[in-house]
């Protein structure tokens, strides 16, 4: 097992970028948006059923052979409102009725267990120090697409840029291959956690492979969303859960989430099925998708999030989800 390691200093650079994120919260009509993954495109019910036959290095925490957990997935973009446009497409996974505490703070008599994946296998920053001055430049860029355009915003967000192509060239390449997809069908894409965890004495990355049809790239604004709930009012959706099992430390680092794990060897082992049935929208779905609260720390010790940018998660999520109100 590759173990973790926390640079000097690593403490204050996350509260440096906690409160730096708190920039990136917004309001439209009356309610305060998320700073990433603001648009969802549908809050699904399901069941989340653990396969039967799994070895016991395999069977840790939810992970119990044939258990059934009912759940819940939020599907979303990334930063963009318009779903036309190049981006990074979220799925998060609230299973449900899961006893037992949890590591994020303050919230260890919750009964959930949180699972956060995008359609990209790997992060475009290694660790903070990758990430805090990419963040700081690309600020004012995603407050443009949030909040929309006004010369003072349009005037920041170039900024930004210049700076970025200047000085964070590198990270940029990665953050819009992280970032450049179009997308047709969100049942169709393999999502992925990016980041490591453990799996009892493994370590893993999570994995969630889409069944369902692929399709040609969504041409209207909200046009990702129209697919999502006419594609799940004929019918059930499936995903197939799993992880991708570190097998040589040096290979697949935990300090490094840029490094795409089945590329450099590791094998993914299914582990369980995310059955969503036939279902409709509504405004109370609409309106749980916006209020509900992820996080990869709402999770049992068994699955406890590594890594430095899972480490920096901690106090951002946390941070930003009391800023944005009461639970749901």
């Amino acid at each position: 097992m590759g173990p973790e390691r926390i640079p000097k200093g690593e403490a204050a650079q996350i509260l440096r970028l906690t409160r730096t994120n708190l920039q990136t919260l917004w309001r439209r009509d009356g309610v305060v948006k998320r700073g990433q993954h603001a648009k969802h495109h549908g809050l699904l019910h399901g069941r989340f059923r653990v396969r039967t036959d799994l070895p016991s290095s395999l069977a840790q925490g939810v992970f119990q052979p044939g258990a059934d957990h009912p759940c819940l997935v939020r599907l979303s973009n990334g930063g963009q409102q318009d779903d036309r446009a190049r981006d990074v497409r979220g799925m998060a996974i609230k299973l449900l009725d899961i006893p037992g505490m949890k590591l994020q703070p303050g919230q260890g008599h919750v009964r959930e267990q949180d699972f956060v994946l995008v359609d990209h296998p790997v992060y475009f920053c290694k660790d903070m120090q990758d990430y805090m001055p990419f963040n700081r430049h690309f600020l004012p860029v995603q407050a443009l697409r949030s909040k929309g355009a006004s010369p003072l915003r349009l005037l920041r967000a170039v900024r930004g840029l210049v700076m970025l192509g200047l000085f964070q060239r590198r990270i940029l390449r990665a953050a819009r291959g992280f970032a450049g997809r179009r997308a047709g069908s969100l049942l169709a894409l393999t999502y992925h956690s990016t980041t490591p965890y453990r799996l009892g004495e493994l370590v893993v990355k999570y994995k969630a492979v889409g069944q369902g049809a692929s399709a040609e790239p969504a041409q209207t604004p909200d046009g990702l969303g129209t697919r999502l709930w006419q594609a799940m009012g004929e019918g059930e959706a499936r995903f197939t859960f799993g992880v991708v099992v570190q097998d040589d430390p040096a290979r697949q680092p935990v300090e490094d989430a840029r490094v795409d794990w089945e590329a450099a060897g590791a094998d993914f082992v299914p582990l369980a099925e995310i059955v969503l049935p036939r279902q409709e929208n509504s405004a109370d779905r609409n309106a749980g998708a916006e209020a509900m609260r992820f996080s990869p720390w709402m999770s049992l010790p068994a699955h406890r999030p590594l890594g430095a940018i899972n480490r920096a998660r901690r106090e951002v999520y946390r941070v930003m989800a009391e800023a944005r109100g009461p639970r749901a």
